[in-house]
């Protein structure tokens, strides 16, 4: 299972789904889905954002997880 770190990532940096929202211009449905790890895919686009966002790399936001 695909899992995206987003939650633990966040709180490293100390940055709320509001906050996260503010700084992608990306609508909060949308924050939601990714912090509960619900998304059905991401683009490259949206990778390279919250990486540059939470200053890490593809390998620390997506994680493989076993079921």
């Amino acid at each position: 299972m695909i899992k995206i770190n987003i939650d633990i990532l966040m709180e490293k940096k100390n940055i709320s789904r509001y906050k996260l929202q503010q700084l992608t211009n990306w609508n909060y449905k949308r924050i939601n889905a990714l912090y509960f790890s619900k998304v059905k895919y991401l683009t490259l686009e949206e990778i390279e954002t919250l990486c540059k966002i939470l200053e890490c790399n593809f390998n620390e936001l997506i994680i493989m997880k076993e079921e």
